[in-house]
């Protein structure tokens, strides 16, 4: 087989998104993150208070600024997320065979003992009901219920830390809302504060679960994006009314693979991520994809597989959670993330086979409408792919009957929100897409969508074109003579997108 060298300078397409915490927020860290090739940053709202968040923001923005890039930030809301206490010490031991205490308090738990915050669990568990901890890791069965508490059998034991989520597969709790009280001030706070790029909802089940919090961002003024995270049964059920009403999806595996069983997960994620990039919504997948790099300074052969498959599924973005969050090595691991994204892209671009099997999508245009109404955007996007790309030569423009190749190297698009840009990165392209834009927010938006970096005009140019041509000079993304694709919408850059052509910079 031939070996396949991923060359110098090259950049992936593929977006990275990191948890920030404790140990991505060290002096210096956050610096080495972007410069490592971060794109999107993650502030988990399940840990710590929201007014830290605000400190947090401003050192963001501000080391962004140092590395001279933007980045984006996602607020993830907790959701009806069911956690222990914390516990004296930071963690308990639970010895397979023996028993433990599961108990409704405020107070922390301590050996022997579990406390949380969420009285229906003591009400709603039966005898013989299995408890579920740390997505799926440690695993319980009820064996006596009292008042106040639970008595538990330790099937499978190990070691509990603060915070870890708990899982009822079994038990009946009823329809908890996806927005809990403390998302909505969580969710107010954010868009009064820190006005996030991205807002994550938990446990989405339903589309009015979408529309609810988008009620609360249309309140605020703001136009923050909202991206479902996918991990309840019910939420595959309802995949294409959420996906109507959504702009964004994570493909949440710890919480989905405990409640419809980790065998599932690798279907559910393919399928997840088609239907996403069939209907132009950009889409994360996420936990546990460099786990082992949270103690150590390199991840496993599967591990290196599993962000390798995502890639090669058609994802936007690969997450990372504690392995940045907590994690003993978090420049390390988005340095290995890159290094994975590089080569599955390569072996893309230099693998026929491999090539024909990933372009090979039949979708329906009709789930990709434009602001016209119609399907023209996801038509344009579509031939300006193959124009550029088709057989890995860029089919052919014509001159005297004779056929040229074009050769290029690049796309360039115009776009006030981004979406001409997400409709032509639909098609998957393995060459970069340059958004030029007005908006900072459409900037910013284009850090979670495959192949995006977007440029801001301060102020609309009088010859697009050639202010395009001169930014992709002076950036050294191109050179002189180059062909670069073009979309845009004309007369005016604010039609919609309705031309693409070929331009030799």
């Amino acid at each position: 087989m031939q070996q396949h060298v991923v060359p110098p300078g090259a950049k992936p397409l593929v977006k990275i998104v990191a948890t920030l915490g404790p140990a991505s927020t060290r002096p210096g860290v956050l610096d080495r993150l972007f410069e490592a090739g971060v794109n999107v940053v993650r502030y988990n709202c399940s840990h710590g208070q929201a007014a830290d968040l605000v400190a947090l923001d401003r050192a963001v923005r501000a080391a962004a600024e140092r590395q001279g890039k933007e980045v984006a930030t996602l607020v993830d809301l907790q959701g009806p997320k069911i956690r222990c206490n914390p516990f004296e010490g930071g963690s308990i031991n639970l010895t397979r065979g023996g028993t433990v205490i599961m108990r409704f308090s405020t107070s922390m738990g301590e050996p022997g003992i579990i406390t949380t915050k969420f009285r229906p669990l003591v009400e709603k568990c039966k005898v013989g009901d299995p408890i579920l901890l740390d997505d799926g890791l440690l695993r319980l069965e009820v064996i006596a219920k009292n008042e106040d508490h639970l008595v538990c059998k330790i099937i499978q034991g190990g070691v509990l830390k603060n915070h870890k989520g708990i899982n009822l597969p079994e038990t009946d709790l009823g329809v908890l809302p996806a927005l809990t009280p403390k998302d909505k001030e969580d969710a107010t706070f954010a868009l009064g504060n820190l006005n996030p790029d991205f807002i994550a909802l938990s446990f989405v089940r339903q589309a009015q679960d979408i529309i609810d919090l988008r009620d609360i961002i249309k309140a605020s003024g703001k136009i923050t994006k909202i991206v479902a995270k996918l991990e309840k049964p019910e939420a595959i059920n309802n995949l294409a009314a959420i996906l109507d009403v959504v702009d964004a999806v994570m493909v949440a595996r710890g919480d989905l693979g405990v409640e419809v069983g980790n065998e599932k997960v690798p279907e559910l994620q393919k399928h997840i991520i088609r239907c996403c990039v069939e209907r132009g919504i950009p889409v994360i997948t996420a936990t546990q994809m460099l786990e082992s790099m949270t103690h150590n300074p390199t991840c496993t052969r599967a591990e290196a597989s599993d962000v390798a498959n995502a890639v090669w599924d058609g994802t936007d973005a690969v997450m990372l959670s504690g392995e940045t969050a907590i994690g003993e090595f978090p420049v390390e691991t988005v340095q290995m993330m890159r290094q994975v994204i590089l080569q599955a892209e390569h072996f893309l671009r230099s693998d026929p086979q491999m090539r024909r099997r990933f372009n090979d999508r039949d979708f329906d245009p009709n789930l990709q409408k434009d602001s016209s109404g119609t399907t023209l955007g996801f038509s344009i996007g579509r031939a300006a792919r193959k124009l550029a790309e088709e057989e890995n030569t860029a089919p052919f423009l014509f001159k005297n009957n004779m056929q040229l190749q074009v050769g290029a190297v690049a796309f360039g698009c115009s776009s006030d929100t981004g979406n001409a840009a997400i409709r032509l990165a639909t098609s998957r392209p393995m060459l970069p897409i340059y958004v030029f834009t007005q908006s900072l927010q459409t900037v910013r938006r284009m850090c979670l969508v495959r192949g995006c970096m977007a440029y801001r005009w301060s102020e609309e140019p009088t010859d697009p074109l050639a202010s395009m041509d001169s930014v992709l000079l002076s950036n050294n993304c191109v050179t002189k003579g180059q062909a670069v694709v073009y979309t845009l919408g004309f007369p005016s850059l604010h039609n919609t997108t309705n031309t693409t052509m070929v331009r030799f910079v």
